[in-house]
């Protein structure tokens, strides 16, 4: 900058001589007047062009100190993007936690929510078969009542012909132990019974003889009688007769 002044200073200097050489030669002083002049404005255009050049260097400065404070700022951005975004990573991280920590539990809540319905399942359908048995046995406990009113209409009028032939038969009893007593009534073996003393062994042949009866209806009377259980002895070999109780006539 400071040489391109004192080029001009010179050659203002030159112009100024060329001008007081003018009326020495005027053929050439023409030509050495344009020279300085060319010069002057390539001079003037050349530092225009260095002004808009130094301008244009300033204005690229100017964004190039913007660019970087723009590279600054996004450094920044960047770095608190990254921040943000690690914090969103672990939030992320943490939620994802959660989330499975949720689906674990619930995994094990639909288990055993699982287990319960195959468990109420079975006691559904064993209450089921239980109720039916229940219903089963009440129809089977109806019958049984039934039955056994029935059966206890059907034991209380057999009881009650039962008690009516027994005191018909104990009627008959006692008036034909009053038929015996009053000697109303005869037979053989009424004859053999009246014949033994209670407690008492007696001779057969003795027996006989006070019977009136033959010896072999004796003897056959005794042995139905031991058949039947009759509450004697008979010793058929030592021919005694024994009456183990009393006979009620």
């Amino acid at each position: 900058m400071h040489s391109l002044t004192n080029t001009k200073s010179s050659l203002k200097k030159i112009l100024s001589i060329i001008e007081e050489l003018s009326g020495i030669n005027s053929d050439s002083v023409p030509k050495l007047q344009a020279q300085p002049t060319n010069i002057l404005e390539e001079i003037a255009t050349f530092e225009e062009e260095k002004n808009n050049n130094l301008r244009t260097i300033e204005t690229n400065d100017d964004e190039m100190v913007s660019l970087k404070n723009k590279i600054s700022q996004n450094q920044r951005d960047i770095a608190s993007l990254e921040e943000s975004n690690t914090e969103l990573t672990n939030e992320r991280q943490a939620l994802l936690d959660k989330i499975q920590t949720a689906q674990n539990e619930l995994n094990e809540t639909q288990t055993k929510i699982s287990a319960k319905k195959e468990e109420l399942t079975t006691k559904t359908t064993r209450l089921e078969e239980l109720e039916k048995r229940i219903a089963e046995l009440k129809d089977t406990q109806e019958k049984f009542d039934n039955q056994m009113k029935e059966l206890e209409t059907q034991l209380q009028g057999e009881f009650e012909k039962k008690q009516n032939f027994s005191n018909s038969f104990t009627m008959r009893t006692a008036a034909m132990k009053s038929l015996i007593k009053a000697g109303y009534i005869q037979s053989n073996q009424l004859k053999v019974i009246k014949s033994l003393v209670p407690g008492t062994t007696l001779d057969l042949k003795g027996l006989v003889s006070a019977s009136g009866l033959r010896e072999d209806v004796f003897r056959g009377i005794l042995t139905k009688m031991v058949q039947k259980n009759g509450p004697i002895e008979f010793d058929e070999g030592e021919g005694t007769v024994t009456l183990k109780g009393e006979v009620d006539f």
